[in-house]
């Protein structure tokens, strides 16, 4: 069988272990081996062919066994003495495959050389021979070494004169590949040991293995002659048995030759690798009687297959150089020289013995390593010095190794580093079985980062050690004390892996000493320590990565306020981390801990990191929104859920707040959501949408976010809620400016701004915003108007409105240098007393140079004309400056404008600077300031002259108050200096219409301010007399320029206040018109002490006082009064008076001033028939008895009160005319209620009441047909804010007349019951009585709605009871005569008013839609009409003159045009009447 005829099937075990082949290939040499001694034994036993054919069963059963195959000899023909044949032998094993097969063997040799010493073969030849490898299936044997060693002789000669192997095929069942081989060779040896050999191997198949050995020793003469020359192809036999991929294999070939003596042979040796290396060496060998010594000196040279692969530098041959001795009696084999060198690269030196008896190694080498080595690296690494070293020792199975590495000046990518130091060691084991224990440790000192952030973080040097134990068989390893040290960190960890590398068991613990490590990358202000762990760490092939983390902090900041309280101190992450074998990555973090935020997180990023799922629902606490924000809000939660492609996620986020507030506003059930969302294109769309409400309304947000690759787009923006509506659009090109969009106000209700302090309660705001690209400039465009605005009114003035505003505005390049052109028109504005009935504002210009007019004109109180025309400058450049070319400001008559233009400077260097000079009616006012650069310095200046009172207090509605004011002010300061001031100011002049017999008075006022101190005095007399005098002096140590108020708390003060003259003197020039006083009043106050502790004491004392309140003619007169007070209180133990009759008042205070601002006081008072109120109206004497005690925040409030006597006069008390109805929006409930807050705030005072009103009689009401008298008791309970009133009053007696008619009452009262706000019950009834009929009208109920109830006796109905009433019959018979002189008799009654609506009740029970009862230039009249129809009214009037009596008709054409006819006892007419709403 050749080689081409076998060729089995690849093996999928492809480059399998190569041993067990070349076993088996012994194994075939052991079978042919066996062959030739069985034909020895043969020969021996019997020459002939029969003879050793009967032996071949026994032969093939012995190598069977011993090789565990089945083998078997085929026939033996010839003689043993002469020539034999045999013509087969195979062996097969099933176990691995193996098949020899040799055919045609022939032996042929010369047996009677024997006889002379010598082993004589002539030929031995085998014709073809076939070999099947084993496939490497089959268990690997161990081989017992023989132990026998000894000298080895020769017995006697050999010679092989032919060895002719004609044909051998060998198959390789491993990787298919099959050799075809031819093999020639003969060899003698002498028993003086001489030798020749010759062997030549040459393929048969074009392959490219071949070896041709020739060998001759000559023995006596110890010369050795050798010459090798072989080949060992990338494709042949060598190479597929050693498992090599012919792909990256080689041809090698290999050539020896040398001659010389034993002692010192030498030769050459070429070796080469194709396209590898190539090694060209000289080699000698020294022979002696137990030792062989052998050198080896060469050089290797790399190939283009290598010299690519290196550096320029490393392209350069490799010196080798070996010597060393072989020891056969003590079996060492010694290296003492092992060179390895490359020039400027590479220097490696060393030493090894090797004890083959005991099986021990002694070896050590070093190396030095060139910085041009770190051309390999690409220069990345570099290094000025770099040394290593490796020593072994102990058995040779496994030694104890050290490993040392040195550098210096090394360079990295990222740092340099001073000095590097590795050190490894396993230590040597005392027994095979033993575990292996090894040491590591490293450190780096010096380091230089190149990155100062990654410097802080890492410092100057680092170390690392770590200690393992191994199994014998490295198929367990345990890493304990695991150690990597920084400055500020630690690392710290331990690992188990066992054979299969799998992480069974690790914990790792990272331990900051100072997260300020972290302050440069992040960029945070860090501080505190913290602590990264992995416990519980694992990893295999099978199940990946899985550990534990825990990421703690304790006294952890970040240097940001919010941030700091967000995350707390000591904020803590837990959870799991798990990354498969297939690459998918999941973190649970169970608990994210911080000090505003916590809850659970999932993280899953699946199919090789192609998808993400995100799940988190994390609640928020209420402070982690920025107190100095103003906004308190309730905690909040937050979900968050993503799944889809990583680079593209979809999901939604939710925010969910129950409340929040903001300056005080409430927002409730807040929920913000986010969906994000792509498209096709994988576009980003986050469609945002939110709900709250807001003072009790709800309201709906929303924007979406739309971000493809050329532009940002945010689309239908939009607000919506009951008093605003907002819509727009708004896109970024290329997500850059300019943009386009717009934006539109379509309504705000002006009620909406009353959440926010802004007390509007009518009006709407609209506006359009208008975004445009002008090129590659902003261009916006804005429109907006408000109408209607009302703001609400606290009190009886005017309330502030805003009738029309309009704005238009365009603002061009908005976004580099903007040019601004804006209008503002607005027309009936009232804030206050100043009514603007047009105002135009227009702006025109760059921010450089913007021109500002403002004109309008008004009125102030109703009745003063103002107008204001204003043209300015302003420029916001590096300066900012103002320059008022034109002021005009004219009110009434007098006229404030400028004398020249007014100037404000602001420099971009800081120093500022003021100038204006202005007329000011009579007046002149100049005014500078000037502040230097970096506040150096500052000096102003203030002059007002000549100023005349008179005309402005005429203005502001204190006509005959005058005066000429002039006033001088100054200020300095340099920095470093306490400044100066000087305040003089006069008035002169001062007069008043009430007092314009007394000498004018004058005040002067005198204010300096030098060295600290503060020092004042002010005067206010006549020259006659001396008002006022005041004195004093004050530590202010200030700095206007640092803005700075330190005062000495323990510098003296002192001042004096002396009052002394007549109240009536300069009573004229208080403010109270309706109220007068005079008398002499005398006041002294002295103050002394430090500003931390001031000390006053001093007396008022008033003498001949009088009082009189000019509403109600309440009068206090012979009024005297003494009293001292102090920083304690203030005492008046007396105050005593008359009414200016026979009433008397005797009162005192009692004033305490307690710590911390509290104030207690005491008041009494003690009052006998005292007149409370003369008006006309309304007058009555009582006594009183009161006292008052308590403090600012609370009072008891107890009272006596006795009324004497007292008068009501209704026809003064009640108006002549018909009531005016005065017509308000009402506030809504929201309004309501903050009004009340808002009072509850400003009246946070609660007085107790505990009062007694007594009234025995004689409280007499009179007037519009009534004359009665009242008595009662009252009991006043509560509080001031919420008084509760219980008793009654009830009529003594008393008649009402009505239209002629008398009506006595009888049996009424009215009953307070404690309501709050009071709301007494009315229980009155008036009987009218005629000859036939008794009629009784009474109006019951609460008096906030009586009811007028009417009935009779007999019975009649009440329209019927009212027509006999009025008209003294039956209803219809009504005459104009009859009429007019009804309306004389109710004429009393024409007022009306807001008591008892009498005229309205009686309209509502005839049923009329108008009852009008009135008096005028022709007397009383009455008209009585009702409405038939929708636009069809019909009346009738009677009145008291000729042509005043007579019927009316109406009739609506449309809602401005309607038809009238009137017709009198005189005449008619008709005519048609248009009406104009404006």
């Amino acid at each position: 069988m050749t080689g081409s005829d076998t060729s089995p099937p690849n093996n999928p075990k492809h480059y399998a272990s190569r041993r067990s082949s070349t076993k088996w290939l012994r194994y075939g040499a052991y079978g042919l081996g066996g062959t030739v001694l069985g034909l020895a034994g043969l020969i021996a036993v019997a020459g002939t062919g029969p003879v050793l054919r009967m032996a071949t069963p026994m032969i093939n059963e012995a190598v069977s066994a011993a090789t565990d195959s089945e083998f078997e000899l085929g026939r033996i023909e010839g003689s043993l003495w002469t020539e034999l044949t045999l013509d087969q032998v195979t062996m097969d094993r099933a176990t691995d495959g193996l098949h020899l097969d040799i055919n045609d063997i022939e032996f042929d040799w010369s047996p009677m050389a024997l006889l002379a010493g010598r082993l004589h073969i002539n030929q031995i030849s085998l014709a073809t021979t076939n070999v099947i490898l084993p496939d490497g299936t089959a268990p690997e044997t161990v081989e017992e070494e023989d132990e026998d060693g000894g000298g080895f002789a020769m017995p006697l000669a050999v010679s092989l004169d032919a060895l002719e192997l004609g044909e051998i095929a060998i198959v390789d069942q491993v990787t298919g590949n099959s050799f075809l081989y031819s093999l020639n060779g003969r060899a003698k040896v002498g028993t003086n040991l001489s030798a020749t050999a010759f062997l030549d191997l040459q393929p048969r198949d074009g392959g490219t293995d071949r070896i041709k050995l020739d060998l001759d020793f000559d023995g006596p003469g110890q010369q050795l002659a050798a010459e090798i020359d072989g080949v060992l192809g990338r494709e042949g036999l060598v190479m597929t048995l050693a498992g090599i991929d012919p792909a990256s294999a080689t041809d090698i070939k290999i050539a020896l030759n040398g001659d010389g003596p034993a002692n010192d042979w030498k030769g050459k040796i070429d070796l080469s690798a194709a396209g590898y290396a190539s090694l060209a060496s000289d080699i000698g060998v020294q022979l002696s009687s137990d030792v062989v010594a052998f050198t080896l000196d060469g050089a290797l040279s790399p190939q283009e297959r290598i010299t690519e692969q290196l550096p320029a530098s490393m392209d350069k041959e490799v010196a080798l150089g070996v010597g060393g001795a072989f020891d056969q009696l003590e079996q060492i084999l010694s290296f003492d020289r092992i060179s390895i060198a490359m020039a400027d690269v590479l220097a490696l030196s060393g030493t090894t013995e090797l004890d083959l008896e005991d099986s021990l190694i002694a070896a050590d080498l070093t190396a030095d390593i060139d910085p041009a080595m770190s051309a390999l690296l690409d220069d990345a690494v570099s290094w000025a010095e770099l040394g290593l070293s490796v020593q072994a020792n102990g058995n040779l199975s496994m030694p104890g190794v050290s490993l040392r590495v040195n550098g210096r000046d090394v360079k990295t990518p990222v740092s340099r580093i001073g000095d590097i130091a590795l050190q490894a060691d396993i230590a040597a084991p005392d027994d095979a079985d033993e575990p292996l224990d090894a040491t590591v440790a490293f450190s780096a000192t010096g380091t230089d980062w190149d990155d100062p952030d990654l410097g802080a973080f890492l410092g100057a040097a680092q170390d690392m050690s770590f200690d393992a134990r191994m199994s014998p068989d490295f198929s367990d390893i345990a890493i304990r004390n695991l150690a990597l040290n920084t400055p500020d960190m630690t690392l710290r960890g331990q690992a188990d892996v066992n054979e299969d590398l799998v992480v069974t068991t690790s914990n790792i613990v990272a331990d900051v000493r100072d997260l300020a490590i972290f302050a440069p990358i992040l960029g945070l202000d860090l501080r505190g320590q913290g602590q990264v762990a992995l416990p519980g760490l694992t990893w295999s092939e099978a199940r990946g990565l899985e550990t534990g983390i825990e990421v703690l902090a304790s006294q952890a900041g970040f240097g940001i306020a919010d941030l700091d309280r967000i995350v707390g101190p000591e904020p803590r992450i837990t959870g799991d981390v798990t990354l498969a074998p297939d690459l998918d990555l999941s973190v649970d973090v169970s608990a994210l801990d911080t000090a505003m935020i916590d809850g659970p997180l999932m993280l899953r990023i699946t199919e090789a990191f192609g998808k993400l799922s995100l799940e988190s629902t994390l609640d928020i606490a209420s402070g982690a929104v920025p107190p100095d924000l103003g906004i308190e809000m309730a905690p909040a939660k937050l979900t968050a859920n993503l799944e889809g492609d990583l680079t593209a996620p979809a999901g939604t986020f939710e925010l969910g707040v129950p409340s929040l507030a903001v300056s005080g506003q409430e927002f409730s059930d807040i929920v913000l959501t986010s969906r994000m969302t792509w498209s096709e294109q994988a576009v980003l769309s986050l469609a945002n949408k939110g709900n709250f409400t807001f003072a009790n309304r709800p309201y709906e947000v929303a924007a979406n976010l739309v971000l493809p690759k050329d532009a940002l787009r945010v689309e239908q923006i939009s607000l919506k809620g009951e008093h605003v509506a907002l819509s727009g659009d708004i896109a970024l090109p290329d997500y850059s400016i300019p943009m386009r969009g717009d934006v539109t106000l379509s309504n705000l209700d002006a009620e909406f701004f009353d959440q926010f302090g802004v007390s509007l309660v009518n009006g709407t705001v609209t506006a359009d915003i208008a975004l445009r690209p002008d090129g590659q400039r902003q261009s916006i465009t804005a429109n907006a108007s408000a109408k209607g605005l009302r703001m609400a009114s606290t009190d009886d003035t005017n309330p502030t409105m805003i009738e029309d505003v309009e704005l238009t505005a365009t603002v061009g390049n908005a976004f580099d240098v903007p040019e601004i052109s804006a209008e503002l028109d607005g027309r009936d504005i009232i804030a206050g007393s100043i009514a603007v009935d047009e105002l135009a504002l227009d702006l025109d210009g760059g921010m450089d140079a913007l021109a500002i007019t403002l004109t309008s004109s008004g009125l102030y109180q109703g009745n003063v004309p103002i107008s204001t025309d204003l043209a300015a400058d302003l420029s916001l450049g590096n300066d900012i400056a103002v320059t008022a070319n034109r002021l005009e400001a004219i009110i009434g008559d007098q006229t404030i404008e400028l004398r020249k233009p007014l100037q404000f400077v602001l420099r971009e260097n800081g120093r500022q600077q003021l100038d204006a000079d202005l007329t000011v009616g009579t007046g002149h006012l100049v005014a500078s300031l000037d502040q230097e650069a970096g506040q150096k310095s500052i000096s102003g200046e203030l002059h007002l002259n000549d100023f005349d009172l008179g005309p402005w207090g005429r203005i502001s509605g204190f006509d005959g108050l005058s005066g000429t004011a002039n006033l001088d002010a100054s200020l300095r300061e340099t920095r470093g200096s306490l400044p100066s001031a000087q305040v003089n100011g006069r008035i002169s002049g001062i007069t008043a219409k009430a007092v314009a017999g007394l000498k004018p008075f004058e005040m002067q006022l005198d204010i300096t301010l030098e060295e600290g101190k503060l020092a004042g005095q002010a005067s206010l007399g006549n020259g006659d007399v001396e008002a006022l005098t005041a004195e004093g002096n004050v530590p202010l140590a200030i700095s206007v320029l640092e803005q700075e108020f330190s005062p000495d708390l323990a510098a003296p003060v002192s001042a004096r206040v002396r009052v002394n003259g007549q109240i009536a003197e300069f009573w004229p020039y208080v403010p109270a018109p309706d109220h007068q006083m005079s008398g002499k009043i005398k006041l002294a106050l002295d103050v002394a002490g430090t500003l931390d502790d001031i000390r006053w004491n001093g007396d008022v004392a008033l003498a001949n006082g009088r009082y009189e309140n000019l509403e109600y003619g309440t009068i206090l007169d012979q009024m005297t009064l003494e009293g001292t007070f102090d920083q304690a209180g203030l005492s008046i133990p007396s105050i005593t008076a008359t009414d200016g009759g026979k009433g008397t008042v005797d009162a005192s205070v009692d004033l305490d001033l307690l710590d911390g601002g509290e104030m207690r006081y005491d008041v009494s008072a003690d009052l006998r028939n005292v007149a409370l109120s003369r008006k006309d109206e309304l007058q009555f004497w009582a006594d009183v008895k009161a006292s008052v005690t308590g403090s600012q925040s609370e009072a008891d409030i107890q009272s006596t009160v006795s009324v004497l006597r007292g008068e009501v006069d209704l026809t003064l008390a009640l108006p002549e005319s018909v009531p005016t109805i005065e017509i308000e929006n009402l506030p809504d409930a929201a309004q309501v209620e903050k009004t009340e807050d808002t009072q509850e705030a400003d009246d946070a005072f609660t007085g107790n009441l505990d009062v007694t009103v007594d009234i025995p009689g004689r409280l007499f009401v009179r007037g519009k047909g009534l004359d009665s008298e009242w008595g009662g008791r009252l009991e006043i309970s509560g509080t001031t804010d919420d008084p509760r009133i219980t008793g009654q009053l009830s009529a003594l007696r008393g008649q009402l007349d009505v239209i002629g008619k008398t009506f006595v009452i009888r049996d009424s009262q009215i009953t307070f019951a404690g309501a709050s706000p009071p709301d007494p019950m009315l229980d009155i009834e008036g009987v009218y009585t005629t000859e036939d009929l008794v009629v009784t009208a009474g109006f019951q109920g609460p008096s906030s709605d009586p009811e007028l109830v009417l009935s009779s006796n007999p019975s009649l109905p009440e329209d019927e009871i009212l027509s006999q009433v009025l008209f003294g019959k039956s209803q219809g018979s009504l005459s104009a005569v009859e009429a007019v002189q009804l309306a004389s008799a109710l004429n009393e009654l024409s007022g009306g008013g807001s008591g008892l609506d009498v005229v309205g009740s009686i309209r509502r029970f005839i049923g009329a839609d108008v009852l009008r009862v009135g008096g005028g230039e022709d007397g009383p009249e009455v008209k009585v009409g009702k409405y038939l129809t929708e636009g069809v009214y019909v009346g009738t009037k009677a009145g008291s003159t000729p042509g005043s009596s007579g019927v009316e008709v109406e009739i609506e054409v449309t809602p401005n045009i309607s038809v009238t006819s009137e017709s009198t006892e005189i005449d008619s007419k008709a005519g048609v009447q248009f009406r104009l709403d404006y």
